[in-house]
């Protein structure tokens, strides 16, 4: 690498970290109870080597009754135990793959295309992605498997790309595509079929001798291992979540069209109108709707605490970087083109199995791809106007314009807008009931609303002892969605109502229903009430 390309990579390192780490513990202005219950849970592996529920290192947590993987509370144990349990320390690991990040889609982009510029443009865009910020300023499980997943891709193209074929390089592919798969529930479904292809299109290349066979056929066992223990531990979770369990698309699409008064043909109707031929239709929207521009673009997924909202998954810029990317790839016969075209058929596949299917986290694998066909797309622009005219210069001077103020709009409405505009989507109010709770140390505690998980706040600030933790909970029954409330633990009590005529002296009560008195509130950063309190003496 030249000099002047490695001042340029080092600048991009650089903004790349500072976007991720610049007021971590701040913004977003209140932790997720995702993002508590994985910042407790490495707190917890830290002191006891178990899991909040005592299991001891488990390959698939318990947590809310959702069936969260370990990878990212084992990866963040080390910074817990370094700055303690709070809101940076939490978030680190995912700001820290977000920056990992950009050096590996630097490095897959050369692999891929063979050209520095095309791999600068990677990494730039990686940096300054807003679906890449976003993600990565939180806990999101995602965003580490992402990176992890980046990671044996890399190494296993510097297998294919290696004159010697060194397995040890091979061994460290298939080690990070297990660790991705350990951290995130897609990339279990993913992973398999996306190498599998890989294998396909570099068969000609890729001599498969015993040590090569022997690796591949660890990596398969690990496979249906991860497969079994998705279908076992989580079972339950998976089969609400699964679009074929869905009630609305059953009854749009089969129900509520076999009860009409209209008239039928019970033929037709049962070909037409059963489970299977309407959900599958459903999935097949699902996956399209993926591509649209309102997703992409425009709002982003329909979890309001994984968007901004008024800003899509991609900058509007890059439409035109994709639409010059494909048109240059396809133009040039690139053979980047065939792992490309698979990545970004399959990525969607998980998340259109589920119900809430424009989910941008799950959806969150297909970024570095997109980033890479962008990339092209600017080398390929750029290479059309390489001519040294007047014209040229202009619309070269527009383009970058243009760019630079949708990331320009982007970073003003997350960093100065965000706490105010959506903040209120990420549970704010919960760690200032702890905080007041603390004022008060010889009160009991009840708090309305166990859905919300208001628990993991008092175990997170709090820091409190896991042992202590599991000998006093008391649980709900599971859901029928799977879902594990608890009912109280310490002298902290959690009801789904609160009963005021029976709460006994020194109680605090905190009511997200009751917020008419405004002497007795905690407020939004926008000046709403969002709980209120009351002290009884």
């Amino acid at each position: 690498m030249k000099s002047k390309y490695i001042i340029i990579f080092l600048c991009i390192i650089l903004l790349a970290s500072f976007l991720r780490v610049f007021k971590l513990n701040e913004i977003p202005g209140s932790l997720s109870p995702d993002e508590a219950v994985l910042g407790y849970t490495s707190y917890s592996f830290l002191l006891t080597g178990a899991d909040e529920h005592g299991k001891l290192l488990p390959l698939a947590l318990q947590s809310f009754g959702d069936g969260k993987l370990p990878g990212y509370s084992y990866m963040g144990i080390l910074p817990v135990a370094l700055l303690g349990l709070n809101e940076f320390s939490t978030r680190f690991p995912s700001a820290l793959a977000g920056v990992i990040g950009v050096v590996l889609i630097y490095q897959i982009g050369f692999f891929i295309f063979n050209k520095k510029s095309i791999a600068l443009f990677s990494s730039l865009f990686f940096a300054l992605s807003p679906w890449s910020i976003y993600l990565s300023r939180a806990a999101y499980e995602v965003n580490m498997a992402t990176t992890l997943f980046l990671a044996g891709l890399f190494f296993f193209l510097k297998f294919y790309h290696s004159g010697q074929k060194r397995v040890k390089t091979l061994i460290a592919s298939f080690v990070f595509f297990c660790l991705a798969m350990l951290t995130y529930h897609s990339y279990i479904l993913f992973i398999p079929i996306f190498v599998l292809f890989l294998f396909f299109f570099m068969r000609k290349e890729m001599r498969i001798n015993f040590r090569v066979g022997f690796i591949i056929i660890f990596f398969i066992i690990f496979i249906i291992t991860s497969y079994a223990m998705l279908f076992s531990s989580g079972k339950d979770k998976v089969s609400t979540l699964s679009i074929y369990s869905d009630k609305n698309v059953l009854y749009n699409r089969v129900e509520k069209l076999r009860g009409d008064s209209s008239l039928k043909n019970d033929i037709l109707e049962k070909f037409l109108h059963n489970k299977y031929l309407g959900v599958t239709y459903q999935l097949g929207q699902n996956y399209i709707n993926t591509f649209s521009p309102e997703f992409l673009f425009d709002k982003g997924g329909e979890k309001l605490q994984h968007n901004l909202g008024n800003f899509g998954n991609l900058y509007l810029f890059d439409a035109l970087l994709l639409i010059m990317g494909f048109a240059g790839l396809f133009y040039n016969r690139e053979n980047a083109i065939k792992i490309l075209c698979i990545w970004l058929l399959l990525g969607p596949i998980p998340s259109a199995l589920t119900r809430d299917s424009l989910n941008s986290t799950r959806l969150f694998l297909l970024m570095p791809a997109f980033i890479l066909v962008e990339a092209y797309g600017a080398y390929f622009l750029y290479s059309l106007l390489e001519r040294k005219v007047l014209i040229n210069w202009i619309i070269k001077s527009v383009l970058i314009l243009l760019f630079f103020l949708n990331v320009g709009f982007f970073l003003d409405s997350y960093f100065m807008h965000f706490n105010t505009q959506r903040v209120r989507f990420w549970h704010y109010g919960y760690k200032q009931a702890v905080e007041l709770s603390e004022k008060y140390p010889a009160y009991d505690v009840v708090m309305r609303g166990p859905e919300n998980f208001p628990y993991i706040y008092f175990l997170f600030y709090m820091r409190y002892d896991p042992l202590k933790f599991r000998k006093e909970v008391s649980y709900y029954p599971v859901t029928s969605e799977g879902f594990l409330y608890v009912k109280s633990f310490g002298k902290y009590t959690f009801p789904e109502k609160i009963s005021y005529s029976e709460l006994g002296p020194k109680t605090l009560s905190i009511d997200d229903t009751r917020l008419d008195d405004k002497k007795n509130s905690i407020y939004l950063p926008s000046g709403e009430p969002v709980l209120g309190y009351w002290i009884n003496n």
